[in-house]
């Protein structure tokens, strides 16, 4: 995979991710990285370079609302869905169906040509 490949494919499952928690009920970014941690059993950590400005374009894009817990200190973003995300996610479930199946095909090209199985 390209780099920049790579790097949409992993917003796409990150993404997906947030939503899908999201629709059980509001979390903070941290709430989101754990979630999505545990649901990986540790295979997937969230960096939050990557998980803040995909969560600001989520918000921007309208799939999500954030509100701070406190707006004087501003400690902690508390993220809701909106029926926007809850509409945009069999959209992002069938293009990362598409993109498992192509790496799945390329997976098992590897196996038989180097692995001989």
């Amino acid at each position: 995979m390209q780099d920049n490949s790579y790097v949409s494919y992993m917003r796409l499952v990150l993404g997906l991710y947030i939503l899908k928690i999201l629709e059980q009920g509001p979390a903070h970014g941290n709430m989101l990285a754990e979630e999505i941690e545990r649901r990986t059993q540790g295979t997937f950590t969230p960096n939050t370079n990557a998980l803040y400005p995909l969560l600001r374009l989520l918000e921007e894009r309208g799939y999500v609302v954030g509100e701070w817990n406190s707006p004087i200190t501003r400690s902690k973003r508390i993220y809701t869905i909106t029926e926007g995300g809850i509409n945009r996610i069999p959209t992002l479930e069938l293009m990362l169906e598409e993109r498992l199946k192509l790496s799945a095909r390329k997976l098992a090209i590897l196996q038989t040509d180097l692995l001989g199985n």
